[in-house]
């Protein structure tokens, strides 16, 4: 059995699946929480294995997700079972799943669900960008204010364009992305935000899928500029075993302070080979790329972290950009419309 084969094995019969939802983690002595963004990126890779290999049973799990999903959505928009914070950029992933589904079955019930979460996003909207959360918790990370990641929301948007007929979505995403341009520094990696100088690998690759996806759709060199820029800079600050830091630079971001750190990620080090394998790039540090997430995989799932703690721990998110990148032909801008 090739690689491939084995990921969407683990995608379908392993623990990570609890019959309704993805879960964060599991490990040999337990299981993390259901994860309802990670639960909104399984839709569209459904839809996408569902499109490559024909076979029902991804279209039956993608609709399995959905309809947990939309049990749990409040409102429109999409908790984080640790905290119930309604977050907007898991919201987003949701809408874009749902248009995804849409596509491949031309079931209204998904677009009037689109509908309703957009809604919700839109209340959110201000000064040409949006709140991450409905509320703050008590000590606010990267993820609770307004960050680079939420450039990625503009796929969302750019979806709901497309679907929903109504120029005003796309006009939220050009302004999104004109907003967060602005803090890609001049070697090409993206800031967290504008109050810090913080590189975070992860949310950097989530504004460059933003850019990739609105270019496929805009066809504005702008985008394709701005993100070739993000991968030079992914090329040059490739570890030489293929990894990635969790981060770069230190300094405060909400209310945390980021202290120097060699923590190695694998989510951002997958992210960086779709990214390459999209702009036709970087051939070599997809290879060594591979040969890293190899080692780090435990029972064909990834853990996110080489941490001792964490060595046994394998999650979702990394293993599922891992298996969309073996998916991907290498050169071909066009499927950019299968980031998720």
């Amino acid at each position: 059995m090739n690689a491939e084969d084995r990921l969407v094995n683990w995608f379908l019969d392993s623990p990570i699946f609890d019959g309704e939802a993805y879960l964060e983690y599991y490990s040999p002595k337990k299981n993390g929480p259901p994860y309802p963004e990670i639960t909104g990126y399984a839709i569209s890779l459904n839809c996408i294995l569902y499109e490559r290999r024909k076979d029902q049973k991804f279209l039956e799990r993608a609709e399995t997700c959905v309809k947990y999903m939309m049990r749990i959505n409040e409102g429109g928009g999409i908790p984080c079972l640790r905290d119930n914070i309604l977050y907007t950029f898991d919201t987003g992933v949701y809408v874009s799943g749902l248009f995804d589904l849409y596509s491949v079955t031309e079931k209204e019930v998904y677009l009037r669900e689109a509908e309703k979460s957009l809604e919700w996003l839109c209340s959110l909207w201000r000064k040409n960008e949006f709140a991450a959360v409905n509320r703050f918790p008590k000590e606010k990370d990267w993820y609770h204010v307004p960050s680079v990641h939420l450039l990625k929301l503009a796929i969302s948007f750019m979806k709901a364009s497309k679907h929903l007929d109504n120029k005003k979505y796309v006009e939220t995403a050009l302004q999104l992305l004109d907003k967060y341009v602005q803090v890609q520094n001049a070697d090409g990696s993206f800031r967290i935000n504008e109050s810090s100088n913080v590189v975070l690998t992860h949310p950097h690759c989530y504004a460059t899928e933003g850019l990739l996806y609105a270019y496929y759709i805009t066809k504005r060199r702008k985008f394709l500029d701005a993100a070739l820029e993000s991968g030079k800079w992914l090329s040059k600050t490739q570890n030489t075993d293929g990894s990635f830091y969790l981060y770069y630079n230190t300094g405060k971001v909400g209310d945390l302070e980021y202290e120097p750190t060699s923590i190695k990620a694998t989510d951002s080090t997958a992210q960086a080979t779709r990214i390459w394998k999209l702009l036709g790039a970087n051939q070599k540090g997809i290879e060594k790329a591979y040969d890293y997430l190899n080692r780090q995989l435990v029972n064909d799932g990834l853990i996110l972290y080489e941490t001792a703690s964490m060595r046994s721990v394998i999650h979702s998110w990394p293993t599922f950009f891992y298996l969309h990148s073996r998916l991907l032909p290498f050169g071909r801008i066009e499927y950019c419309s299968e980031i998720f």
